[in-house]
């Protein structure tokens, strides 16, 4: 059996940056242990699965593996999804339902891709010394916890003490509190952002994500409240780097805008 398998570099305008992810075009679903030794082959940060849905023009169930866990929600795969349909389809517009039922949509909007994603809300969380401690950060910053996607969210003051933070990943995994990921975001001084973020996630298997989607469903609505703007422009500071519009359109729905590149496509063989 062959698998149709694209690489796609989402949240970027060139090849190689942004977030790589693997996207599988099936005609039907594949067993689980099938599909996530699939994306520990690929050994992307994240790897979607796409099956048409029956009586149902331009909708695929989507679902998302990183190389060790299967996850809920993943935006750069999505928007990686999004650029292989609507690119090799030649279709205006997609609909993805994952595993869950949350419906992500997306349109051909001119050299870019608009994705309709969820706005999740947050709260505030009493101070954690051991993350701090696992930052490489001293003093006290604002700390928050988004439920929705399992996520916490703490602000440093600027973007030098985000870019210096080194993370202790082992200590990371041992915060007495249960959560998949991390963001770290810091005001943006530079003309053109709004905000930056990086996003670290070891307990599903990826320590440092090079651009996360996913996690700006919670960051858009933290940024807008604290700078009562709905339009914002965010960059995630990683190695790689990557870069999106985000436009709240109600208190639960986000407009994201921004590209993706097709940097490999090939045929999968499963014996």
């Amino acid at each position: 059996m062959n698998v149709k398998t694209f690489i796609v570099d989402a949240f970027t305008r060139e090849s190689f940056k942004g977030n790589p992810a693997g996207v599988c075009l099936l005609d039907q679903s594949l067993a689980e242990p099938q599909m996530q030794a699939i994306a520990a082959e690929l050994n992307l940060s994240e790897t979607a699965f796409l099956v048409p849905m029956q009586h149902q023009d331009a909708t695929y169930s989507i679902r998302y593996f990183t190389p060790t866990v299967e996850i809920a929600f993943c935006g750069h795969a999505t928007l990686a999804s999004s650029k292989v349909v609507l690119e090799k389809q030649g279709l205006p517009q997609v609909t993805f339902v994952t595993q869950e039922q949350l419906v992500l949509s997306a349109f051909r909007e001119e050299d870019a891709i608009l994705m309709h994603f969820p706005l999740y809300p947050y709260a505030a969380l009493a101070p954690l010394p051991m993350l701090l401690e696992a930052l490489g950060l001293a003093g006290t910053y604002p700390l928050y916890f988004s439920e929705a996607i399992q996520m916490l969210v703490l602000e440093v003051p600027d973007k030098e003490t985000l870019l210096q933070i080194k993370p202790d990943f082992a200590r990371l995994l041992q915060l007495p509190i249960s959560v998949n990921g991390l963001a770290v975001t810091a005001k943006s001084t530079d003309p053109g952002f709004d905000f930056y973020s990086r996003c670290f996630w070891p307990r599903v298997g990826i320590n440092e994500d090079p651009v996360t989607g996913s996690a700006h469903s919670v960051l858009a609505k933290y940024w807008s409240d604290q700078l009562a703007k709905t339009e914002l422009v965010a960059a995630q500071l990683s190695a790689r780097g990557g870069q999106m519009q985000l436009t709240i359109t109600g208190p639960n729905s986000l407009e994201v805008r921004s590209q993706a590149q097709i940097v490999l496509e090939g045929l999968l063989t499963l014996s």
